[in-house]
C-alpha cells in the first residue's frame, strides 16, 4: 500500500498544474515527467550510501507528497477549469471512445493478473532490479550480462519502485502499462497540435491504441513502450513551445528528452530529427529562442542522464556505455558500414516484418519480392555486417507476441498519410503536417540506416509508430469521409481487441496456440516458450527455502566469454528464480559469484559476505565449477542443469558434476 505516496504525488501535481491553467494533458505528461524526475532524483540520492531501501523509498515520497501540499496553498484557489474536450463528440465518436476503454481494460487486468515473464526481462530487465535492491544501490555491480549496466535504466528504476512499495513484483508490468495510457494522451495532444479537431484526436487515440506491438507489450515488464511514451511526450512539449515558450514548457522538453534517453538508447537514433521537425514548425522567433535556450535543454538532459553517462564511462570509456570491444557480437547494434544502398536494403527490410500474414504461401512470396528489391539495389539481403549476427534475413510468421507482432494497417495509413500530406495539400491541414511527416520518415532511415536488422526489429519502431497515429489521425480526418474513417477505426479496434485478448505469452483467452493466465503464478513466470523450465526453477527454489539461508551467489555460468556472446547462453535467464527464493534485499540477498570481466571492478567484500548458498546456473555437469565451490557447505543438490551448494545438498561435493541429486 505504500505505492500510495508517489501515486498521490502525481496527482497532487496534477491538480497544482492544472489549477495553474495547464490544460489537462498537458497536466497529466507534465505530472508525469515530474515524477519520473523524482523515481531518478531518489535512486541516485539515497544509492550513495546504500540507502536505497523500502523504507526510506517511501519516506521520500512523503516527504514530496507533503512539499507540494505546502506549496500549492500558494495558488490561486480558484475553480479548475472543466474539461469540454469530450462534450464536442458524436455518438460514433464516442462509441470509438468505448472501444479504447475495453482495450485498455483488458491490457490493464493482464498486466495485473500475469507476472512478468518475457525473455529479455528474466535475463536483464528485472535481474538488474533485483541486484539493486540487493545491494541497496543502483551503482554498477559485478555481472556476467554487461547488458544490466549499460543499457538505459530508467523503465527498471521505475519497477523497482513498485517492487519496493509493494512488496513484490505483482505491478511491474503497469510502469509499461500506464505509459501506454500516457502514449495515447500524448498523441491525442500531438494531433490537436498538428490541427485535428476532436474527432481527428479521437482517431490518433484509436489508431495509437491499437498498435498491435504496443498494447501486447503494454501488459509485460520490457521498455519499448516507456521509451516511446517519452518521445511523444517531448514531441508534444516541443510542439507546445512553440505557440507558448514558458518556462514550464522548457524544463517539460529537456527532462522528457533526458528520460527518454535514460529509458532506451533508440532515443538516441530517434530524437534528432524529430527534434529538427518540431523545431522548424516553430516560427522565426521562437526557433532563435528554441537555440537561446538549447544549453538550458542540454543541461537537463544531462542532469537527468549524468550518474548513468558517469558509471558507463567508468565502465567502458564511453558516457553511451557502447559499443565497446568486451561487449561483443551480442551487444553490437550499428551496422558496420553505412551507406545509402545498404540503408535502402534495411528500409526493405524494417517494413518487411510489418507484414506477416497468417497464411504461410503470402509470406514466402513476399519474402522473395523483398530479396529481389534487395539484390536490385546491389546489396546481399543476407549481409552478415548489416544484420544481427548469425540471424539471416527472413520474413517472421503472423504472431501474436509482442517481439514479433506487426503492424500493417498501421504502416499502410502511414505511408499513406505522408503521402497525402506531402504532395497533396488540403484545406485544414496546417504546413506543420508537412514537417512532422518529413520528421518521422528521417528518423525511420536514420534508424534503418544506423541499426543492424533484427528479426524482432518491429517493437523497436514503437516511438515511429506510436507518433504515426497522430498524423494518420489527421489525414482520416481530414482527407476521408466519416464512413471510411470509421471503418479504418473499427477494423483496428477488432483486431486491437482480438490481440489484448489473446496474448501468446499471457492470454485473457484459453486456447491451445497460447500461454494462458489461469496456471498458478510461479509457473506463469515461463510462459514466453520456457515451460519446460518451471518444475526445474520451482524444484530449485524449494529447496533453497527451506535452507536457513539469507545470502545467496549466483554463478551465472557461460563456458564462452561475453566478448564472444552472439546471443545469450542459458544460463542468464535467472529471474524467475528471484521472487521464488523471496530475493527483494530483505528477506534475501543476491549477487553474482565468479565474475571474469571488467565489472569485477565493482566487487565490495563488504557488501556481501561469504555466501550461505550457491545457485550455479549450467553447472551440474561442470567440474570445475563443484571444484570452487566445495567450501561452500560440503554438499550439492542438482536440479536438471542448476547446482545448488549448500550444508543441506543431497549429496556430497566430493566427485565434481554428480548428478546423484536430481
Amino acid at each position: 500500500m505504500l505505492l500510495i505516496f508517489p501515486v498521490t504525488a502525481f496527482l497532487l501535481f496534477f491538480r497544482v498544474l492544472h489549477r495553474s491553467r495547464v490544460d489537462w494533458r498537458r497536466a497529466i505528461l507534465g505530472s508525469a515527467i515530474f515524477c519520473a524526475a523524482c523515481i531518478v532524483g531518489i535512486n541516485e540520492t539515497l544509492s550513495i550510501g546504500h540507502h536505497l531501501t523500502r523504507a526510506s523509498v517511501a519516506v521520500s515520497w512523503a516527504l514530496i507528497c507533503a512539499t507540494i501540499i505546502l506549496l500549492s496553498f500558494r495558488l490561486d484557489s480558484s475553480v479548475i477549469p472543466r474539461v469540454k474536450f469530450f462534450s464536442k463528440l458524436d455518438l460514433r465518436t464516442r462509441t470509438l471512445l468505448v472501444g479504447v476503454g475495453i482495450i485498455v481494460l483488458l491490457v490493464g487486468v493482464t498486466a495485473v493478473v500475469c507476472p512478468p515473464n518475457q525473455w529479455d526481462a528474466m535475463e536483464y530487465h528485472l535481474p538488474r532490479v533485483t541486484m539493486w535492491m540487493s545491494n541497496h544501490s543502483v551503482q554498477f555491480f559485478p555481472t556476467p550480462d554487461y547488458a544490466q549496466l549499460v543499457f538505459g535504466p530508467w523503465a527498471e528504476f521505475a519497477m523497482m519502485h513498485t517492487y519496493l512499495l509493494w512488496g513484490s513484483d505483482r505491478l511491474v508490468n503497469l510502469v509499461e502499462f500506464f505509459s501506454y495510457l500516457g502514449s495515447l494522451v500524448g498523441v491525442s495532444l500531438i494531433a490537436k497540435l498538428l490541427g485535428a479537431g476532436p474527432r481527428g484526436q479521437i482517431l490518433a487515440l484509436v489508431l495509437c491504441a491499437g498498435i498491435p506491438g504496443g498494447l501486447l507489450e503494454a501488459s509485460g515488464p520490457m521498455n519499448t513502450v516507456v521509451a516511446a511514451f517519452w518521445i511523444v511526450t517531448t514531441v508534444a512539449f516541443l510542439m507546445s513551445w512553440n505557440n507558448d515558450p514558458s518556462w514550464f514548457n522548457t524544463i517539460a522538453v529537456g527532462v522528457s528528452a533526458g528520460i527518454a534517453i535514460l529509458t532506451k538508447g533508440s532515443a538516441y537514433v530517434y530524437l534528432p530529427f524529430l527534434v529538427l521537425a518540431c523545431w522548424w514548425m516553430g516560427a522565426r522567433a521562437s526557433r532563435i529562442l528554441f537555440l537561446k535556450r538549447s544549453a538550458i535543454f542540454l543541461a537537463l538532459i544531462l542532469l537527468v542522464n549524468g550518474p548513468q553517462y558517469f558509471r558507463c564511462y567508468g565502465l567502458t570509456g564511453s558516457p553511451l556505455g557502447l559499443p565497446f570491444a568486451d561487449g561483443g557480437p551480442r551487444l553490437h547494434w550499428m551496422v558496420d558500414h553505412i551507406s545509402v544502398r545498404s540503408t535502402l536494403a534495411n528500409i526493405l527490410r524494417n517494413l518487411s516484418v510489418h507484414f506477416c500474414m497468417p497464411g504461410e504461401r503470402v509470406n514466402v512470396q513476399t519474402e522473395k519480392l523483398v530479396r529481389t528489391a534487395i539484390h536490385g539495389i546491389g546489396i546481399d539481403p543476407d549481409d552478415r555486417s548489416q544484420l544481427w549476427p548469425g540471424d539471416p534475413f527472413h520474413m517472421n510468421h503472423f504472431s501474436s507476441h509482442e517481439t514479433l507482432a506487426g503492424a500493417p494497417v498501421h504502416v499502410i495509413l502511414l505511408l499513406l498519410s505522408i503521402g497525402l500530406v506531402l504532395w497533396k495539400p488540403k484545406e485544414g491541414v496546417q504546413p506543420n503536417a508537412r514537417w512532422y511527416a518529413l520528421g518521422l520518415v528521417m528518423a525511420f532511415v536514420f534508424f534503418c540506416g544506423l541499426l543492424r536488422w533484427q528479426v524482432w526489429i518491429s517493437r523497436h519502431h514503437m516511438p515511429i509508430l506510436v507518433l504515426a497515429s497522430a498524423l494518420s489521425g489527421l489525414v482520416l480526418e481530414r482527407y476521408f469521409s466519416r464512413r471510411i474513417a470509421n471503418i479504418v477505426a473499427i477494423v483496428v479496434l477488432g483486431m486491437a481487441m482480438l490481440f489484448a485478448a489473446v496474448n501468446k505469452t499471457r492470454s485473457l483467452v484459453p486456447w491451445s496456440r497460447v500461454d494462458d493466465v489461469y496456471h498458478p503464478r510461479s509457473a506463469l513466470y515461463f510462459m514466453d516458450h520456457q515451460e519446460v523450465l518451471a518444475p526445474i526453477f520451482i524444484a530449485t527454489a524449494e529447496a533453497v527455502n527451506r535452507l536457513n539461508c539469507h545470502n545467496i551467489a549466483i554463478d551465472d555460468y557461460a563456458p564462452q566469454p561475453a566478448s564472444q556472446m552472439a546471443f545469450s547462453p542459458k544460463s542468464f535467464y535467472v529471474y524467475p528464480l528471484f521472487p521464488l527464493i523471496h530475493a527483494d534485499g530483505r528477506t534475501r540477498t543476491v549477487w553474482y559469484s565468479a565474475v571474469h570481466n571488467l565489472t569485477i571492478r565493482y566487487a565490495d567484500p563488504a557488501l556481501h559476505s561469504h555466501p550461505c548458498a550457491v545457485i550455479c546456473m549450467d553447472c551440474a555437469g561442470a567440474p570445475e565449477k563443484w571444484a570452487e565451490y566445495r567450501d561452500v557447505g560440503g554438499r550439492a543438490s542438482v536440479f536438471d542443469y542448476i547446482a545448488v551448494f549448500a550444508s543441506a545438498g543431497a549429496v556430497p561435493n566430493v566427485g565434481g558434476g554428480d548428478t546423484a541429486g536430481k
